[in-house]
């Protein structure tokens, strides 16, 4: 089977990051925009050459009247691949109101929820989204605005979990030129350009700035990110080795290094919980001996050179 060179940079960066192996069952997350549709037919491609399993996720948000519309046009491409299609409508305004986030996260939220909830129901093994190299400058700059850390300054990553985003590598423009060369049929969601959204503001109003200061930015950020990514590694291994893990604790031995602060967030990470601040770090690593403090659900105690984290 022959690859275009969309495709091949998609093929490569899978590789390179062991993203998929042979007999994954993987759910494909497909809206029916130009990003997801394009994930969707390389993925098609690429399951004939790497032997893994596709299927698709649609979640019918009910945000636009045109969302019923939105879900039989996914249906109908898969129908044409022959790609097992599932689909679930929700109400992301009531969902937002109800728990009190924004529309943002509410979509986010229930995207997820129906994500894991199929993957388990159908016994596979990965979720790839369409995210590509704008959303990962969007999201580093939106983390540098809310004061995140190193680690978490990679932003969007290839795999992590059975979460994966194989089109990091590839941006919007050459996106727009594998569609149109392929005449793939996609829809358009009128949310992508309100200025409602922090990340829509980034797209439209920030990123103008940068491509005047320097064209080719996007791949600057994605060079920063693989150094990140590689940085991420590193605490991971870290954290292994200085970590104990039972049934509903965690020990960590503390070494009066950098990374005493990153492990901790992964701690918190593991508890699926929501890592502390800069600040709240600190605190909890000058604990005095015996000290006790609870953060975001967690109970951490301070022991002679190590921290005993429960739920």
């Amino acid at each position: 089977m022959i690859l275009q060179d969309f495709e091949k940079k998609i093929f490569k960066f899978i590789r390179d990051y062991k993203i998929f192996n042979k007999y994954d069952k993987i759910l494909l997350g497909v809206s029916g925009g130009k990003d997801s549709m394009s994930l969707l037919h390389v993925m098609f491609k690429l399951s004939k050459i790497m032997g893994f399993e596709i299927a698709v996720a649609h979640l019918n948000h009910g945000m636009r009247e045109e969302a019923d519309n939105d879900e039989a046009f996914v249906r109908q491409a898969c129908w044409k691949l022959n790609v097992p299609f599932f689909s679930k409508k929700a109400d992301v305004f009531t969902y937002s109101k109800e728990n009190k986030v924004g529309v943002e996260v509410a979509g986010r939220n229930l995207r997820y929820e129906f994500f894991y909830e199929t993957l388990r129901r159908l016994s596979y093994n990965k979720i790839a989204t369409a995210h590509h190299m704008d959303d990962l400058f969007e999201t580093m700059i939106y983390r540098i605005l809310r004061g995140t850390g190193i680690y978490g300054l990679g932003g969007l990553i290839p795999i992590e979990e059975e979460i994966t985003k194989p089109m990091l590598c590839i941006d919007l423009e050459e996106i727009k030129n594998y569609v149109t060369i392929n005449n793939i049929e996609y829809v358009e969601d009128k949310y992508n350009y309100s200025l409602d959204y922090a990340r829509n503001k980034i797209r439209y109003e920030f990123t103008p700035l940068f491509e005047k200061i320097n064209p080719r930015y996007k791949e600057s950020f994605f060079r920063l990110a693989k150094i990140i990514w590689s940085y991420r590694e590193e605490v991971k291994r870290k954290f292994e080795e200085r970590s104990e893990i039972s049934k509903d604790s965690l020990k960590l031995r503390l070494e009066n290094d950098f990374f005493d602060g990153e492990i901790i967030r992964i701690a918190f990470l593991k508890f699926g919980k929501y890592p502390p601040n800069m600040e709240e770090t600190e605190k909890i690593i000058k604990m005095r001996k015996g000290g006790v403090r609870k953060i975001n659900g967690l109970s951490i105690t301070k022991k002679s050179d190590s921290l005993l984290v429960k739920i």
